[in-house]
């Protein structure tokens, strides 16, 4: 079974994550370092890029601090694959989803990449004149003060003599517009601001609300790579 237009698993996706209460765009996300260990953590979905003409082959956007390991991890990876995973206990159905991975920081940054590898979905992006940086600076500052703060703290995973360290960073980084606001530490926090893209390849999406219960496997199709190809497997 082939779907031409809206994939059937980000319909499915989309609306259980509405059915879910309290932390619902929280997944867990997955990826190896060079020397294939994998490393695990949660993220926060920030939203569902989608190009007019690419109905069926969403983006997913979160953020990340592009100092991490995880960046570190990616950039290392010689195809940039990576594995999301959501969880929603409102429909007791599970997306593993699995796909390739890009970050766009700062244009500022010395070292810059920007998002080259995400391939037909950001080319479509780009030939229409999608600019990803006001994307980054809107994601930016849809993020609470507080969490804008952990962007002006050190480098993430760097040791600290203690933890009363903590107690000389800014707690709050309020936007122009806001009171507080600090022109240095705002510019900090967005320099080291970065989007992070997964672009999905593969979907097992498991339903465990029903009786009996479903598996599917979705496969996008390298011969037409709008496609996506259903099979049923055993839960």
């Amino acid at each position: 079974m082939m779907g031409a237009h809206t994939a059937r698993w980000h319909t499915a996706l989309k609306d259980a994550l509405q059915k879910e209460e309290g932390m619902k765009n929280i997944f867990q996300f997955a990826t190896t370092d060079v020397n294939t260990t994998p490393y695990v953590r949660s993220l926060v979905l920030r939203d569902h890029i989608i190009h007019p003409s690419l109905p069926s082959l969403p983006l997913l956007l979160t953020t990340t601090d592009i100092r991490t390991s995880k960046v570190t991890q990616i950039k290392s990876s010689s195809n940039r694959r990576v594995e999301a995973n959501f969880w929603i206990k409102a429909t007791n159905e599970q997306f593993r989803i699995s796909g390739r991975a890009a970050i766009y920081p700062s244009p500022k940054l010395s070292e810059q990449k920007g998002i080259e590898g995400v391939g037909e979905v950001y080319d479509a992006f780009k030939s229409q004149g999608w600019n990803w940086e006001d994307e980054r600076r809107k994601q930016f500052d849809n993020i609470g003060a507080h969490m804008r703060a952990s962007w002006c703290r050190p480098v993430p995973g760097s040791p600290m003599n203690s933890y009363s360290d903590a107690e000389k960073w800014p707690v709050k980084v309020p936007k122009p517009e806001e009171e507080g606001y600090d022109a240095d530490e705002y510019e900090e926090a967005l320099g080291n601001f970065g989007l992070l893209l997964i672009d999905p390849i593969e979907v097992d999406f498991v339903e465990l609300g029903v009786m009996p219960n479903r598996r599917t496997r979705f496969v996008r199709q390298k011969s037409d790579g709008k496609k996506w190809k259903e099979v049923i497997l055993v839960p």
